[in-house]
């Protein structure tokens, strides 16, 4: 009877892949996450080649991973679980903030890009949004992103349609409450992927909430380039 609580415990559990070269900063990781009865640390690497060894072995839930790897970056473990199409969902855990590495990650298919500004029970909800099906950005990550010279190329009405994603309006909704077609808001969240290099609308609709790129006074000052 015993045994088959454990197993259901551990079944219940979210399991998290580490892939980071600080070796002081995966045994604190491990130690915390010990704390956390919904979440189990199986697995850790110092590089993507000793990460992707370890993952073609196992299944985890969630790889959380660093960019700053050493001989290639995360990226490249990016890359390989979405061209692989396998189960597991990708967290960076980083130190970097610079807006292209932001939305590079995002492009690559990452649910997450969380920093080490981060707090632990941040990340443990975090982890457990992102497990649910959500993506989460960390607001001083979405900051680096609401402070980047790329949102002087997004038009007005750009502007209106992210406010929209980012109350969970669909196309045919976004259409009607700003009297254009389908087809057009189609193009504008297109122009958004591509201009703020993100690739899922899931991404824009966290970054409409959590950057200043909608507030009026922005929008006011561009009024003349809206289409």
């Amino acid at each position: 009877m015993l045994d088959l609580l454990e197993r259901e415990t551990v079944h219940m559990q979210t399991t998290i892949f580490l892939a980071d070269a600080n070796r002081l900063f995966r045994e604190a990781l491990q130690a915390l996450m010990a704390s956390w009865p919904d979440h189990a640390l199986v697995g850790e690497a110092a590089t993507v080649k000793e990460a992707l060894v370890a993952l073609d072995a196992k299944s985890v839930d969630i790889v959380l991973l660093n960019i700053d790897l050493p001989v290639e970056p995360g990226f490249s473990l990016l890359r390989y679980l979405a061209d692989g199409q396998r189960s597991e969902r990708a967290v960076v855990l980083a130190r970097e903030l610079h807006p292209d590495y932001i939305r590079e990650a995002l492009r690559l298919g990452a649910c997450g890009y969380l920093t080490h500004f981060t707090g632990s029970e941040q990340l443990r909800d975090a982890l457990l949004e992102v497990q649910k099906g959500r993506t989460v950005i960390d607001p001083v990550a979405c900051e680096a992103l609401a402070n980047d010279p790329i949102r002087d190329r997004v038009t007005d009405r750009e502007c209106q349609v992210l406010s929209l994603i980012g109350e969970g309006d669909c196309n045919a909704t976004i259409a009607d409450r700003l009297g254009i077609t389908e087809k057009t808001v189609k193009s504008h969240v297109s122009s958004l992927l591509d201009k703020l290099g993100m690739s899922s609308r899931a991404h824009l609709a966290v970054y409409a909430k959590g950057t200043q790129l909608l507030e009026p006074p922005m929008a006011g000052k561009r009024a003349n380039r809206t289409r």
